[in-house]
């Protein structure tokens, strides 16, 4: 490693599969792969690489062992080359099941040599394992990393939450502990399928929304109870996403209705404000702080979609309303299925499918009250 060349037969790139077959997993990042394929050959992580081509990497093989968890392994287009030889598949097959090897994370090199980096931080994304029952179910028998769009991954069909600090050890957490979160996981879900990306951006909304309230109100009884149910730490920030999930998915309908509506008027807004309070007040929520959250969405979505101006180019990229229209066969389909969203979230939000950046609200998750 360190440059180091591993034997002058590398120069020319490895000419057959390694022995004993690994399959990538979808979604799985590059590095908990090619460590999996390594010890599949009986060898550690540091040995492998030196196969895959040239790179720097620690002097330290305790290190490197532990770098699949804690960051992403990239490559140019020889070393995923190479990587497709060793594991008996082609370079296109591994693009399209290990998100970090597409075209727009190969590395870019002068060397027509294979190279490989493991960055401090993944370039995109969060380490998150996958639930347990599910590696096993496929064969895998220890902790597999997936590339995740959020901090954690919710396993529906097991009842598991992983998050990439681990909490529930490399298994994940079972949510039976928790229903309320697991059913708010599933409305998360609903919303996303009915609605598409204004659902997940509505949603992406009412977590931030939750996120404000927790962070002024981390000792809310609700929240602390649900935190001691599972065995975690109240009021610690990785805790936040399992116990704030029922309150965010309440939200969720309510910013739905709200968009449903189209009233934008003083008395739509404070009518819509009173029935929060209630909630909110059933909640053990104090409403004079949880309002100021309410209120900046408030004036985000402050201008009806349908009164989003047209540029004189025709209506404008950003601030054109997005909508979906549901089909009968649908959950809810009962009532109305097309929603447009306010031309105020289209400025603010980002394309991503990250809960943080896909709401038009600035605050993250951890970040200090003072800062708000």
């Amino acid at each position: 490693m360190d440059g180091q060349v591993a034997g002058a037969s590398w120069l020319f790139g490895p000419r057959r599969p390694l022995p004993v077959r690994v399959t990538p997993l979808r979604g799985e990042s590059t590095g908990s792969f090619v460590n999996r394929l390594a010890h599949g050959q009986g060898l550690e992580l540091e040995e492998l690489l030196e196969r895959v081509g040239f790179g720097q990497a620690s002097r330290d093989p305790v290190r490197v062992r532990a770098y699949p968890s804690s960051t992403e392994m990239y490559v140019n287009e020889r070393g995923l080359e190479y990587l497709a030889v060793l594991c008996g598949s082609t370079a296109s097959a591994l693009q399209e099941v290990l998100p970090s090897t597409a075209a727009a994370h190969l590395l870019k090199t002068e060397t027509t040599q294979a190279v490989w980096k493991w960055p401090w931080l993944p370039r995109e994304g969060h380490l998150v394992p996958l639930c347990g029952t599910c590696a096993t179910a496929r064969g895998v028998r220890e902790t597999a990393w997936m590339i995740s769009a959020d901090r954690w991954r919710v396993c529906l069909e097991h009842l598991r939450f992983t998050d990439s600090d681990a909490s529930g050890g490399g298994r994940g957490l079972s949510l039976k502990l928790l229903p309320e979160t697991a059913e708010a996981h599933r409305e998360r879900e609903a919303l996303s399928q009915r609605y598409g990306q204004v659902g997940r951006e509505l949603f992406a909304d009412a977590f931030q929304i939750a996120v404000h309230w927790w962070t002024y109100l981390p000792g809310t009884a609700r929240w602390v109870r649900r935190a001691w149910d599972a065995g975690l730490e109240a009021e610690a920030v990785p805790t936040a996403p399992l116990v704030l999930m029922p309150e965010a998915a309440a939200v969720a309908a309510r910013l739905t209705a709200f968009e449903h509506a189209g009233r934008r008027d003083g008395q739509a807004r404070t009518r819509w404000m009173e029935e929060l309070r209630s909630e909110m007040d059933g909640w053990g929520i104090d409403f004079s702080v949880g309002r100021l959250a309410l209120m900046d969405w408030l004036q985000r979505h402050s201008t009806p979609a349908t009164q989003a101006p047209d540029t004189a180019d025709g209506p404008a990229s950003r601030t054109a309303p997005q909508e979906r229209q549901v089909s009968a066969g649908m959950p809810g389909a009962g009532v109305p299925g097309r929603l447009q969203v306010s031309p105020g979230h289209e400025r603010a939000a980002q394309p991503t499918g990250v809960l943080g950046a896909a709401s038009c609200l600035p605050w993250q998750l951890g970040q200090p009250a003072c800062e708000m």
